[in-house]
């Protein structure tokens, strides 16, 4: 009986021992964030754009952080904090053309970190992109210097909130 109770409990600490840990993840040189397991990292080619790291939890819950220097193509951060607003816009419209079908639910101006961000709910209900189709997402913009940066968190839940990323989103620990 003893040893049936040890080799229960010897499984039971090997199959915790396997399932995902929490991984601390750099971004970029001002943002890192913890995951909730190993993210996988996609980065171009010669690193000609931006960094991103995904998650997925499993098929309904996903978490992605992104970096993307900006300054390449000629905007400084100068540049950026003159044009405002007129910049998001632009930004926004070419993300909404790549949502394939996902429609916005909120879009506000946010304090993120102590940053000042955008806030986004997408609802990918109708879209047809791998990564929204039939989920919620809610993604905190920001810039820090000429680098954009995105936080984002997926969840195929119907009435999935912000609230349900919190862990992730107050994981993010940004260096100004």
């Amino acid at each position: 009986m003893k040893k049936k109770l040890l080799l229960i409990a010897a499984s039971f600490v090997f199959t915790v021992c396997i399932f995902a840990q929490p991984v601390q993840q750099k971004v970029s040189d001002k943002l890192t964030v913890t995951f909730p397991g190993k993210p996988e990292e996609q980065k171009p080619a010669g690193d000609a754009g931006p960094a991103i790291y995904s998650y997925s939890k499993d098929s309904s819950t996903s978490y992605m952080a992104m970096s993307y220097d900006l300054s390449p193509m000629g905007l400084t951060a100068e540049a950026i904090a003159a044009a405002g607003d007129g910049l998001w816009d632009q930004m926004k419209s070419g993300m909404t053309q790549q949502m394939a079908g996902a429609i916005i639910t909120k879009d506000e101006k946010a304090k993120y970190k102590d940053t000042d961000a955008y806030f986004l709910e997408i609802d990918g209900a109708t879209s047809t992109a791998p990564q929204l189709k039939g989920k919620k997402a809610f993604v905190y913009v920001f810039f820090i210097g000429s680098n954009l940066h995105q936080v984002a968190f997926y969840s195929a839940k119907k009435d999935a909130k912000v609230e349900d990323g919190k862990d992730f989103f107050d994981s993010a620990v940004i260096a100004k």
